[in-house]
């Protein structure tokens, strides 16, 4: 589509792009509801050191996806695996982890179980027969276990600063980005700012709601917040009425010719009042 120089043939091929992000959106909407359910009904998620779940048809374009909003949503290790649907081929899987905990390692411990396995501490892929699920996923959550030493599974996040939204005008976000490109080896920076409240009730946006748009203000500085994938926080938000403490990553947004700084909200919590002597 950027290489063409047809108008025409662009216009087409920008339609076909739109109609396959559609498409992967509802596939990921639905192996995330199938996936999700499943975790809920079948596995302990206050104490399941690792979360190891399988259906048969799941696309397996989506599983990388869907295994990292559940590693996230649940703090711990999680592998997703599409079993073949007529149980004849090998199951591929994808599996997503947490701080301090590596896959690499684990999966190859966990070899004689498996029939391929390949990636990294964060990120791994992985084929399986079914007959070797129960096996492995008895293994894998043993050997998490023990990597963590059984630390508690909650979520740690790592502020480089804290600073008041009045500081993040254009001129410091544009510093900021100065330090890309961003990645895994140099995340953007992560802030945070106390004493924030909702300037309006947060609303849902993008398909089927999966994501949240906010404005948050701090002494009469308003800033638009975008939650990616947090459509789930509307309900408990709206029916918060004390400052918050928020998490975020400023970004520069630029929408028809207009740049403005916008907050890509991380996690928030309500501000827990000063005690009195």
């Amino acid at each position: 589509m950027l290489t063409t120089t047809n108008a025409e043939r662009a216009d087409a091929l920008a339609e076909y792009i739109h109609q396959l992000n559609s498409s992967r959106d509802s596939l990921d909407r639905s192996v995330y509801r199938a996936a999700h359910k499943q975790a809920k009904e079948e596995f302990d998620l206050e104490n399941d050191p690792a979360l190891v779940l399988a259906g048969r048809g799941w696309h397996p374009g989506v599983l990388g996806i869907v295994a990292g909003r559940l590693a996230e949503k649940y703090h711990r290790p999680v592998v997703l695996i599409s079993q073949d649907e007529l149980g004849i081929k090998p199951g591929s899987g994808s599996a997503r982890s947490v701080a301090g905990i590596d896959l690499h390692a684990l999966l190859q411990q966990c070899d004689d179980h498996l029939v391929s396995h390949g990636g990294h501490a964060a990120a791994a892929g992985l084929k399986i027969e079914d007959a070797k699920l129960e096996s492995f996923r008895e293994e894998f959550c043993e050997l998490v276990d023990r990597q963590s030493n059984g630390a508690p599974r909650a979520a740690e996040l790592r502020i480089d600063a804290e600073v008041p939204l009045g500081a993040l005008s254009m001129q410091t976000v544009s510093q900021i980005e100065q330090l890309a490109p961003f990645g895994q080896g140099n995340p953007r920076p992560l802030l945070c700012t106390s004493d924030v409240r909702l300037a309006e009730p947060p609303k849902p946006m993008g398909g089927g709601g999966r994501h949240l748009s906010l404005r948050v203000v701090q002494h009469d500085v308003a800033m638009r917040a975008v939650a990616f994938g947090r459509g789930d926080w509307a309900e408990r938000l709206a029916k918060v009425e004390a400052p918050l403490s928020i998490a975020y990553r400023p970004v520069i947004n630029e929408f028809r010719g207009r740049r403005t700084v916008e907050l890509h909200l991380v996690d928030w919590r309500v501000e827990q009042p000063a005690a009195t002597h």
